[in-house]
């Protein structure tokens, strides 16, 4: 039969357990909480990154909408490469 004293002592290292799993649990809290910041800060650095490179792919648009098919032999090419760059970093975004 179990006395009384160990039942309190087995109660006392189930506290003691629960107490030591309860910090691991709010480091790795506090660690998720670090790693998620940094995650939103990227998202807002590809998300201006991006604004910037639809605004220079616009501008590039423009100016070779009005020279036709003469344009500069590597405006396309430049706007290829900036398509390629926003849906990396849409690609970074959504993942």
């Amino acid at each position: 039969m179990i006395t009384l004293t160990e039942r309190l002592r087995a109660v006392q290292e189930q506290v003691a357990r629960l107490v030591r799993e309860h910090k691991a649990l709010h480091g790795k809290l506090a660690q998720a909480e670090v790693e998620a910041q940094d995650h939103r800060r990227t998202v807002d650095l590809l998300k201006v990154r991006v604004a910037e490179l639809e605004r220079e792919n616009e501008v590039l648009r423009k100016s070779k909408g009005g020279e036709g098919r003469s344009g500069d032999p590597g405006t396309k090419e430049r706007i290829d490469e900036l398509v390629h760059e926003i849906d990396r970093c849409l690609a970074l975004i959504n993942s």
